[in-house]
């Protein structure tokens, strides 16, 4: 382990000279153990937009490195994270997604308010030494930014605006609290979390992966923008939207108001680090969340926002379709790619490659905060 963090130590080199993660940290599983230790458990982690389950008692269950979750809202339309877990024998209590008026454990029947208090436990109230206010569901904090929605899973949460720095401001000219999440959805990837977040943030890769899809609509990317966070951020200028595939810009919806240039002629691609990550182009942002299953496997979530007014547009309906099928098609050449990728990974001669500075300039800021944090 010591050599190893003597290899980390060069992803902090200069930009010019820094190295990648040694191969290891992308299929090592003590490697994922030091990550749940020391960046899961003390750093605000992104959840996607905060727009989702409008009504109270809707709910939708997940896991966020190995722990399980329910995201629901309350009587008072607030969003609460809880442990998907009893309080009595641990038994899960959500599955999937829905509505309710109570959270019941299917086990014993425990039920629990929307607020997460006790208020039934058949025979307990029998028992002199039992205390109903004890035992209401683990609730994690919850913090929303820029209409993303935040979770701090371990017991001393940080400051979330020191750990975002300039992000507000930078990100401004999208005025991302007004954007409408369309479309969500969830799978899994065999490959490592950290390899799924690499592969959105640089262009590298696409003349290679995305030849006929979305290689010509982006050109060569600007210089990476300072940051005071924990987050990388990189524009670059598109021919058409990035948001369409090729063939597909006629479909193109209007540019958001108020987005001016030059940020009305490309996309922003930015990174959260750890886990999210987003695209911000004219017309609509999509967002990847990322968490480890295995350190060779990851469950991701994917959402895509447009402001209000374009959602009430005729004809949204069916012009958003191209924009989906778009990040379907995108997302397919990913993959194939990045469990190609992971298959060389695995167990692999830890090597380092240097980065291309300007393509890959995001994923370079990722490896160097890694490794302040696993150091």
């Amino acid at each position: 382990m010591k050599e190893l963090l003597e290899r980390i130590k060069l992803c902090k080199l200069p930009s010019p000279q820094r190295r990648s993660l040694p191969f290891e940290c992308y299929w090592e599983d003590s490697i994922l153990i030091q990550e749940q230790e020391r960046i899961f458990s003390n750093q605000w982690l992104g959840l996607g937009r905060a727009d989702r389950l409008e009504n109270p008692g809707e709910y939708e269950v997940f896991e966020l490195c190995g722990q399980a979750l329910v995201l629901i809202r309350d009587q008072e339309k607030a969003l609460r994270l809880y442990a998907n877990t009893c309080r009595h024998r641990g038994a899960k209590i959500l599955d999937g997604t829905g509505q309710c008026q109570a959270i019941s454990c299917p086990f014993h029947g425990w039920t629990y308010s929307l607020d997460g208090n006790l208020k039934h436990a058949k025979t307990m109230s029998e028992n002199p030494s039992f205390d109903f206010a004890e035992h209401s569901l683990i609730e994690y904090k919850l913090k929303e930014l820029q209409g993303f929605l935040f979770v701090f899973l371990g017991n001393q949460p940080t400051d979330l605006s020191t750990q975002l720095g300039n992000f507000s401001e930078l990100h401004q000219p999208w005025a991302m609290n007004e954007l409408i999440t369309t479309r969500r959805s969830a799978f899994e990837v065999q490959c490592n979390w950290k390899a799924f977040l690499d592969v959105f943030n640089e262009y590298y890769h696409l003349n290679n992966i995305h030849p006929t899809s979305i290689d010509n609509l982006y050109n060569k990317p600007e210089e990476a923008d300072k940051t005071t966070g924990d987050f990388a951020s990189q524009f670059g200028f598109t021919t058409g939207t990035g948001a369409l595939l090729e063939a597909d810009q006629l479909n193109a919806l209007p540019i958001m108001e108020n987005l001016e240039a030059p940020w009305s002629l490309g996309a922003r691609y930015s990174w959260i680090f750890p886990n999210m990550t987003f695209a911000a182009s004219q017309e609509a942002i999509w967002v990847y969340e990322a968490s480890p299953i295995t350190s060779e496997s990851c469950q991701v979530r994917q959402s895509i926002c447009f402001p209000k007014n374009t959602t009430m547009l005729p004809g949204f309906k069916e012009k958003s379709q191209a924009y989906y099928q778009r990040l379907d098609d995108a997302l397919d050449e990913d993959i194939v790619a990045l469990e190609n990728q992971q298959k060389g990974l695995n167990k692999s001669t830890s090597l380092q490659g240097q980065f291309s500075t300007l393509m890959e300039a995001n994923v370079a800021t990722f490896a160097e905060w890694y490794a302040n944090k696993i150091i």
